[in-house]
Formats: C-alpha cells, sequence, structure tokens
C-alpha cells in the first residue's frame, strides 16, 4: 500500500533543497535588499510540496489562491493566516493591519501559491506593498508563466531578489521518492526509465505510478517489478490521455 504518510512527508528532492535556499536567501537577507522572490514551474513539478516543507522553518504564512480570487478574498485569506480570527474591513484597512502584523516579524515570511492566478492584474501589486511597507519577505509560487506574467508590473518584478524554477525529476530524485513513497517494493531500472520517460519526471504522476505499481505487484505476489510485468495489467499512466475508442 501506498505509505500516505510519506506522502506527505518531505523527500531530499532537488526541488524541496531548491526551495529551501530560496527562503533562507531571501529571509536572512541584508536589509537594503528586496525581500520578493518567485519559484515557477509546469504543474506537477511538486511546488506546493516544496513549498509546505520548506515553510516550516521560518514559520511561514501560506496562503493557496485560486481562479476567482479578488484583492478583498486575498486580504482576508492573508489575514486569517497571520491569526486575524474572521478579518473585516475595506480592502485598504484589511492591507494596513497585514502591514502591521508583518512588521511586527520581519523574518517570518509570506508565502503566496498559485500566484499566476493574479499575476495579470492590478492588485499583485497589494503583494508588494506588504513586502514594501512590512520589511517581511514575500515569496510568489506559480506556473512557468510567472515570472513572464510579472515582467508587466514593474515594481513588482524588480523586488525580485532571487528567481528559481522547479526543475522535473531525474534518475536520482526518483530512486529517492521511490524509497519514501513506496518501500514495500523494488522498482527495476528498465520500469523506472520507462516511468520517468513517459511522465517526463512530473512527480505528480511519477507518485500515481508508484500507487500503480504498488497495486499491480501486490496481484503478481511480488515484492519486485519490471517493465514487462508492470505492463501486464496495462501502460504507465503518462502525459498522454488515452485515444478515442472506435466501435
Amino acid at each position: 500500500m501506498l505509505n500516505l504518510n510519506q506522502v506527505n512527508r518531505p523527500a531530499p528532492l532537488k526541488n524541496v533543497a531548491a526551495f529551501s535556499t530560496l527562503m533562507t536567501k531571501v529571509v536572512e537577507r541584508q536589509r537594503h535588499l528586496p525581500g520578493m522572490a518567485c519559484f515557477s514551474g509546469y504543474s506537477g513539478y511538486g511546488k506546493s510540496r516544496s513549498a509546505v516543507y520548506g515553510a516550516g522553518k521560518y514559520r511561514a504564512a501560506y496562503v493557496e489562491l485560486e481562479q476567482y480570487t479578488t484583492a478583498k478574498s486575498m486580504m482576508q485569506m492573508i489575514l486569517a493566516e497571520l491569526g486575524i480570527n474572521r478579518p473585516k474591513g475595506s480592502v485598504p484597512e484589511l492591507i494596513s493591519q497585514a502591514i502591521e502584523i508583518m512588521a511586527g516579524d520581519v523574518y517570518r515570511p509570506l508565502i503566496v501559491d498559485e500566484a499566476h492566478y493574479i499575476a495579470s492584474k492590478k492588485f499583485v501589486d497589494v503583494l508588494r506593498t506588504l513586502h514594501d511597507k512590512s520589511g517581511a519577505p514575500v515569496i510568489l509560487i506559480g506556473e512557468e508563466t510567472l515570472p513572464k506574467q510579472l515582467e508587466a508590473f514593474e515594481r513588482v518584478h524588480n523586488r525580485m531578489l532571487t528567481w528559481v524554477q522547479a526543475v522535473p525529476l531525474d534518475a536520482e530524485d526518483f530512486a529517492i521518492l521511490a524509497r519514501t513513497v513506496c518501500p514495500s517494493i523494488k522498482i527495476a531500472s528498465d520500469l523506472a526509465a520507462a516511468i520517468l520517460q513517459e511522465t517526463s519526471g512530473n512527480t505528480r504522476r511519477i507518485i500515481v505510478n508508484f500507487d500503480e505499481a504498488e497495486q499491480r505487484a501486490k496481484r503478481l505476489g511480488t515484492e519486485s517489478l519490471d517493465l514487462k510485468a508492470f505492463m501486464t495489467f496495462g501502460p504507465i499512466i503518462g502525459n498522454k490521455a488515452p485515444l478515442p475508442r472506435a466501435y
């Protein structure tokens, strides 16, 4: 059975390490330097998990935006994460409350996940205001297009101390993740290589295939699985959707 506790626990993967380094850089920066940062990459690369794991060291406030997030709903989420119960007020009032709280602990970062949803909207500048007036770090996480989107807002763009791009899993990370997530079976090198190729190193899809591998190994009554055995019950779950069927 897939180890859910391990799935939700950090494995020492390259993206986890990269985000941890980013966090340290913005939190421990010299105070005359800007303290915003951007962590971007394709969906499924493990950006959000890396952020959640990395947030613990600095007690970061973490919010996740959505497609219909507004300036007010964003500020309400941020204040709730900062400890305010059911925040109320106009947008300027909410911003002032957040600045006051953040200024009281300038080593506590604010992480804004799924930031690409607001990166093309003018109120993305609110995040720059929070950073500038509080002195606290603000880290934006989003899809591969996020850095390009932010170019339209120079005052946000030039506050970035560092830009880090998440990377797909490689063979080394694959082996670490396999030992962490599904330690009950051994995945043969040919199956590992095929999963990496078919998923293009997408962490989320790889974990789905780990679950498939465990189920298929159980059906075969084995503790190790190679490509031929895995394919007995169907193909690797990769980047391509199933083809339409003809009747």
